[in-house]
């Protein structure tokens, strides 16, 4: 008895194992502000919990239809599929992601003021499949009928807790990209290159395409 008694003793005090006092949610929230190794040298033996906050969801992207583009005349562009208005430039001003939301609901262009910030699935509409010269006359992986000739990062409202991966095939391979970071990062179109990526949106400032839906 005096045996059973003091192995107890001894595993009382026994030092808690310092992962054990960092909890699923604490690793996952650490996730969005540090790297591996600072979470696996604050929390020791945690590896376990790191990967659980890894796992993403497996629903897919939904894609929209094909879209069928048709100039305005008044530098919008017009989805008559999809039921949306283009600007048919992109800003040359960056800004936050908070303040393009503002910049959307503040501008009146074209005789409208309804102006919004796309979906991912909105803005990778504009997408083109091979890279041709649009109407800015440089060559880009967009629709030929928009006017694009910068290497511009543009902003979608689509974060990475409503959607954690995507596949896109990006200059005829197909790629599986795969955010982590929750809504703290959002995913953005690069036209330049033709490709979908996520960026932290903290202090991050990128481009805006704003968009309005038809009636």
């Amino acid at each position: 008895m005096r045996i059973v008694l003091l192995t107890f003793m001894i595993l009382l005090l026994q030092p808690i194992p310092s992962f054990a006092k960092c909890k699923q949610a604490d690793i996952c929230e650490m996730m969005k502000k540090m790297d591996h190794f600072s979470i696996l040298n604050e929390c020791p033996g945690s590896g376990t919990l790191l990967k659980e906050c890894k796992k993403v969801s497996d629903v897919k992207l939904a894609k929209l239809p094909a879209p069928n583009f048709v100039d305005n005349g008044d530098e919008t562009i017009t989805d008559t599929v999809n039921k949306l208005r283009w600007f048919k430039k992109g800003t040359n001003k960056r800004m936050k992601l908070k303040d393009a939301y503002g910049f959307a609901e503040s501008e009146n262009f074209a005789g409208s003021s309804n102006w919004r910030l796309p979906t991912l699935p909105e803005l990778q509409t504009l997408l083109h499949p091979e890279k041709v010269v649009n109407a800015s006359g440089k060559r880009s992986w967009i629709h030929p009928i928009f006017d694009h000739s910068k290497a511009h990062y543009y902003w979608t409202t689509t974060k990475c807790d409503e959607v954690s991966f995507i596949e896109e095939t990006y200059q005829g391979k197909l790629q599986k990209k795969t955010c982590h970071k929750g809504e703290s990062a959002a995913w953005l179109v690069l036209f330049k290159v033709g490709s979908s990526l996520w960026f932290l949106i903290q202090d991050a400032k990128h481009h805006v395409w704003l968009v309005q839906d038809l009636e």
